[in-house]
């Protein structure tokens, strides 16, 4: 009971409330990365001298992109975070019931690596963008670089492809017919 007790003290109630915001602000990471780079762009456009949008043009072309104002490095971590939520999705399958061991090991390590490939490149990018281009550790950090992405996508296809084999063994509740209008409020 002393543990219990010593658990809800108040200098350590502060630090069971800090894992529900750090997870709340990691879900929505994503989305304030996405407002941001948004947002730039709007304010970019509306701006009088904007250099992407000529003030003279009387339309926009058909596949028109802006040329924005701030980093690269918005999109290199909103890809990351994305990647890693999309592995940490799949993750949530880790003790789902699988025919195979196999089947199950291999649905483990592909979601494992959408989580960690992101995390690993995302120094890599920065890596690349500071050495000079000529040097043999800008040639390695590029080969690393491509073998990364070659690999998460290699993982990505795993996981469709094991999403879609593994429809061959559902469980008996996945037949299960259920009344979806019960669930609905009815008010006539």
């Amino acid at each position: 009971m002393s543990t219990i007790r010593d658990l809800f003290r108040y200098r350590q109630l502060k630090d069971l409330l800090a894992l529900p915001l750090a997870i709340l602000l990691l879900l929505l990471s994503p989305i304030l990365t996405f407002t941001a780079a948004f947002f730039a762009t709007i304010l970019d456009l509306l701006q009088t001298k904007s250099t992407s949008f000529p003030p003279d043009d009387t339309h926009v072309p058909t596949f028109y992109v802006p040329k924005h104002r701030y980093p690269k490095r918005y999109h290199i971590l909103l890809l990351v975070i994305l990647g890693v939520l999309f592995g940490g999705i799949h993750c949530s399958g880790w003790n789902f019931s699988f025919p195979t061991y196999a089947e199950q090991k291999l649905w483990r390590i592909a979601s494992l690596a959408l989580i960690i490939i992101p995390v690993a490149t995302f120094p890599l990018f920065f890596i690349v963008r500071v050495l000079d281009s000529d040097s043999i550790s800008y040639i390695l950090a590029k080969m690393t670089l491509i073998l990364c992405t070659l690999a998460y996508v290699s993982a990505r296809l795993v996981l469709l492809v094991l999403a879609l084999v593994l429809l061959r063994h559902l469980p008996p509740t996945a037949f299960i017919a259920i009344n979806w209008t019960t669930f609905f409020p009815h008010f006539l």
